[in-house]
C-alpha cells in the first residue's frame, strides 16, 4: 500500500454532508477524500477526547461550511500555523487547516453524516498512541509525521 494511493472508501456516491453535534454547524463536501488517516499525538489526542483524531481530507474548496466556526490556532514547530475549528455552541471539533498545506481542509471523521466512507489508510505519530491501541491490518503505522500523510 502506498500513501499516495487513493483512499478506499465503502461507499462510491461522490460528495457527502456532515455536521457538528448540536447541528449548528453543518458542512457538505464535494467528491471523495484525498485521504483519510488517524493521527495519535498529544495534541489531537486533546482535542478528540480520544485516542486518536480522525481526519477526512479533502481539496479546502470540495468543503462549504454553513454556520459559525471558532478557531483555536497553534503553531506547531515555532512557524507553522494550524487552525482547530470547532462549533462555539456544542464544542464539536470539525475541521483542521495549516498554513503548511493551504490546499487541503482535514475534517473529523465523527462529524461525516455517512460513516462508512471512513476508511483510514495510515497512522501518524503511533509513538505517542496509547499502548492498548492495536490497529487494524492494512493501515499503515509512523512513529511521527512523514511527508507524504495528511498533506502532502
Amino acid at each position: 500500500m502506498e500513501i499516495g494511493e487513493p483512499p478506499m472508501t465503502k461507499s462510491t456516491s461522490s460528495g457527502g454532508t456532515g455536521h457538528c453535534l448540536c447541528g449548528a454547524v453543518r458542512y457538505r463536501y464535494e467528491g471523495e477524500p484525498v485521504t483519510i488517516g488517524l493521527c495519535q499525538c498529544d495534541r489531537c489526542q486533546r482535542q478528540s477526547g480520544s485516542a486518536f483524531l480522525i481526519g477526512v481530507i479533502f481539496p479546502r474548496d470540495a468543503v462549504t461550511i454553513e454556520g459559525k466556526l471558532a478557531t483555536y490556532e497553534t503553531r506547531l514547530d515555532g512557524k507553522n500555523r494550524l487552525w482547530r475549528h470547532f462549533c462555539p455552541t456544542c464544542g464539536s471539533a470539525v475541521s483542521i487547516t495549516l498554513d503548511r498545506y493551504p490546499e487541503i481542509r482535514s475534517m473529523m471523521g465523527g462529524t461525516l453524516d455517512d460513516k462508512t466512507k471512513i476508511n483510514p489508510r495510515f497512522s501518524v505519530w503511533s509513538s505517542a498512541g496509547q499502548p492498548w491501541i492495536r490497529m487494524p491490518e492494512g493501515i499503515a503505522c509512523f512513529e511521527d509525521y512523514p511527508e507524504g500523510t495528511f498533506g502532502g
